[in-house]
């Protein structure tokens, strides 16, 4: 029999409790931000059909959906975003009242080539409103992402801003748009060679990027930008986005501190739930790579002040016959809300304390013979290295305060 292989897939991960209390932190602080500004939880499955994936993203990314076969010879595929599920989601539910503000948390996955900062199953967080062509639905968009920001903790952040309408005024075709969107990587070389493949001379393609370089705002984007701080917002006519279903404006946040890396991105995409529902219904997004702002954090340091346990108490057992009087100890602060642990091992008191000490957990509750005794318990404060001796009950009340 063929030796199991442990390790995680090529471009998967385990999250250790540490790492995992993060991605908690940072998707709550999403859910906090989203939801005050009137954006509704939805959820879509990990599978859909391919016909549904297909034809909506453009050849490139299309090469990285996960497509297989299931055990009914039904064509499927693991999503590659969630603006696609959004789409097909909105044709089959008519009914919905508009505008629909929805956002979406969750795993997905591309075959990409695993290496540093880059993996198979991805964690995003996206906020979408369907149903509204004026710009001020983009503008809450754009506001809600860079307001998460705020709270996330950063300082030196910002949104690049552009109007697809300024390719498709310059004849641009999607394999274009889509060489354009590489150019911080490879440069301008895949956007002008793209061109002369497609028929234009060398200085024709030349001439086409000089002027976009030098295109003025559009007047949808003179109108969104009346609605946002400009300190925060940046105007750019070469920022392409990759996805073919994008049609008008788009934008991408970056981190300065973070190598000026994306963090996010979106746009309005009015003519992709068109493909699925019999009428065209505008909408417009934004997505969070959720690894990218944790990557973002820890490399300034915003990790420092989050608890990366969940127990703010650890109740010892002082010996094997005290170990139900620190059950029932203990089920009388989580009756008060408390998070609290009892200690599993017939270990030392000492190696208890040392024990909350590592996991980072506040408080140590001893409760022994002397305690008993006197009715009472002995707290120690791990942040502070004191102790205090607490009536047992006053405890409640000492924890409540």
């Amino acid at each position: 029999m063929e030796k199991a292989r442990l390790q995680p897939l090529k471009g998967f991960r385990d999250f250790l409790p540490e790492q995992a209390k993060k991605r908690e932190f940072v998707i709550n602080t999403l859910k906090e931000v989203f939801s005050s500004y009137g954006f509704e939880p939805l959820e879509t499955p990990a599978l859909e059909y391919s016909s549904v994936l297909l034809k909506k993203y453009g050849k490139e990314a299309e090469k990285l959906i996960y497509q297989f076969k299931d055990r009914g010879d039904r064509d499927i595929g693991l999503r590659y975003d969630f603006t696609v599920p959004l789409a097909r989601f909105m044709a089959t539910n008519p009914n919905l009242s508009l505008p629909f503000k929805r956002y979406q948390i969750g795993p997905i996955w591309r075959a990409e080539k695993p290496q540093a900062g880059r993996f198979r199953e991805i964690w995003q967080a996206d906020i979408d409103t369907v149903g509204v062509k004026i710009v001020f639905a983009d503008a809450e968009i754009i506001n809600c992402a860079l307001e998460v920001m705020k709270d996330l903790g950063f300082r030196n952040y910002s949104m690049k801003i552009n109007d697809r309408q300024i390719f498709q005024d310059y004849g641009l075709s999607l394999k274009a748009i889509t060489e354009l969107d590489k150019k911080e990587k490879e440069g301008t070389e895949p956007f002008l060679k793209e061109l002369m493949t497609e028929g234009k001379t060398e200085k024709e393609t030349q001439g086409i990027y000089q002027k976009i370089i030098k295109t003025k705002k559009t007047k949808a984007l003179e109108d969104l930008f009346s609605f946002l701080d400009e300190k925060r917002v940046s105007f750019d006519p070469t920022l392409a986005r990759g996805l073919d279903y994008y049609n008008s404006i788009i934008f991408e946040l970056r981190v300065s501190q973070y190598g000026n890396l994306s963090v996010g991105g979106g746009g309005r995409y009015d003519n992709l739930i068109g493909q699925f529902a019999e009428r065209d219904i505008p909408a417009t997004g934004f997505s969070f790579g959720i690894d990218r702002l944790i990557e973002a954090m820890e490399q300034q340091g915003l990790f420092k002040k989050i608890k990366t346990t969940s127990s703010q108490i650890l109740v010892t057992v002082f010996s094997p016959e005290y170990l139900e009087k620190s059950i029932e100890l203990s089920k009388i602060l989580r009756q008060n809300k408390m998070r609290v642990e009892v200690y599993l091992k017939e270990d030392k008191l000492d190696k208890q304390i040392k024990y909350a000490d590592k996991k980072g957990i506040k408080y140590v509750i001893i409760l022994g013979p002397d305690e008993e005794k006197s009715g009472t318990v002995t707290v120690k404060n791990m942040e502070k290295g004191s102790q205090e001796t607490i009536p047992q009950e006053k405890l409640e009340d000492y924890f409540n305060n």
